[in-house]
């Protein structure tokens, strides 16, 4: 900031900042940005080196006149390098970033060797926080190149994590609590760590992950807190969940489309994985699984406390939320969410069986919050009756909220 000085002259404030401070600043931009800096000032020329954080975009480039994508990915690669190259001998907290590698140009794993140099760079100066985001085609990612002490978080999108990779997080990363991975191709049969508190598998960019294996996958994480899948990929068997004790919440989205090998007995192996926890967050998809006059698929929760289900239990005189109801015997809070479709023509059937008993208590229950979108009046119609009429529940423990 630029302020008038007595005499009218412009006198520049920042610049007189201490060194630490503008330092601090310029971490918070994108690097490019940051190394712009230079040309403001004699007093900026050279901050820009020692920042701690680096983040490099290749849609920083989209702005430059080259050929075509082919160029302005050769000039993004010679500026990340002159970028590493250059900067002081800092630590860093952090390195982002997002590439692009140009589709049916060179083999994948060639091209990917910028990006693992990059990474293996960032580590080797003790980033604690790596994110990873790509377009286009995937990045190829060598298990040797994570080998940090430093490194807590990880963020991967659009990559082949090629085998051993979990391995190599293991032995390599012990100081490791973080990891969210995103449309991701995973050859490992195996995911395990143990020091991971939160891992979160999701397709934020519309495509699944998926495993490349016909055999069940397994995730064993005893310190693991949270737990987040999104999208179990169609065709593929939901994995086992082993040792996790500490889980205290779990997301659960399973796959819009169909799930072949998805049948009451993985439903109850995977369930009995999240048994332990103390909020979760269900939604099974549109797929119809009919049960045969039991609800063995489901089983004991009784530490849980917080409960959401999607509309899809709503569904065959409301069998599955019934069933959830009569396995949590501690809840507290129950979420419903009466919402529209989540994709165009869906047509929600979901788990359907038969109760002799339909009762259920919940002595524990203090709030049953429904949300309710626009066209789903019927199902809250005949909710509310079940709740107030057939379950005891009082009208003073339910809020309902309208969503358009």
């Amino acid at each position: 900031m630029a302020e008038a000085s007595g005499d009218g002259s412009m006198e520049d404030r920042i610049s007189a900042l201490p060194d630490e401070l503008l330092i601090h600043v310029l971490s918070h931009l994108r690097s490019r940005k940051a190394v712009q800096t230079c040309v403001l000032a004699r007093r900026w020329r050279y901050l820009w080196r020692s920042v701690t954080c680096i983040d490099v975009s290749f849609e920083e480039f989209e702005d430059r006149a080259a050929a075509n994508d082919l160029e302005r990915e050769e000039v993004f690669k010679m500026f990340v390098n002159h970028l590493l190259i250059l900067r002081e001998r800092v630590d860093l907290k952090e390195f982002h970033l997002q590439y692009s590698l140009v589709v049916g140009v060179g083999r994948l794993s060639a091209k990917s060797d910028e990006a693992n140099l990059w990474i293996r760079h960032a580590l080797q100066y003790k980033a604690q926080t790596v994110k990873i985001g790509n377009h286009s085609e995937p990045l190829q990612l060598l298990p040797s190149v994570f080998t940090s002490t430093y490194l807590k978080r990880l963020h991967i999108t659009n990559a082949q994590l090629i085998l051993g990779f979990f391995d190599r997080l293991r032995k390599g990363c012990p100081a490791l609590e973080y990891l969210f991975l995103s449309t991701c191709d995973i050859e490992d049969l195996d995911i395990f760590s143990d020091t991971l508190k939160v891992l979160i598998l999701s397709d934020a960019i519309g495509f699944s992950f998926s495993f490349e294996h016909d055999a069940q996958v397994s995730i064993s994480a005893p310190s693991l807190i949270s737990l987040s899948v999104k999208e179990c990929p169609s065709g593929a068997r939901l994995p086992i969940l082993k040792n996790m004790s500490s889980l205290e919440t779990a997301s659960v989205l399973l796959s819009e489309g169909d799930i072949t090998t998805c049948d009451a007995d993985g439903i109850r192996q995977f369930l009995g994985g999240l048994s332990g926890v103390r909020s979760l967050d269900f939604y099974y998809g549109d797929r119809q699984l009919e049960v045969k006059n039991n609800h063995g698929w489901c089983p004991t929760f009784n530490n849980l406390t917080n409960l959401t289900l999607d509309r899809w239990c709503m569904h065959a005189d409301l069998y599955a939320m019934i069933v959830f109801l009569q396995n949590s015997p501690n809840l507290k809070k129950l979420t419903l969410k009466l919402n529209e479709p989540r994709y165009h023509n869906e047509v929600v059937s979901a788990v359907i069986g038969e109760l002799e008993d339909r009762s259920f208590t919940c002595e524990q229950l203090e709030i049953v919050e429904i949300i309710c979108s626009k066209g789903n009046e019927l199902l809250l119609l005949g909710l509310n009756q079940f709740l107030l009429e057939e379950s005891g529940i009082r009208p003073d423990q339910m809020r309902v909220s309208h969503q358009n």
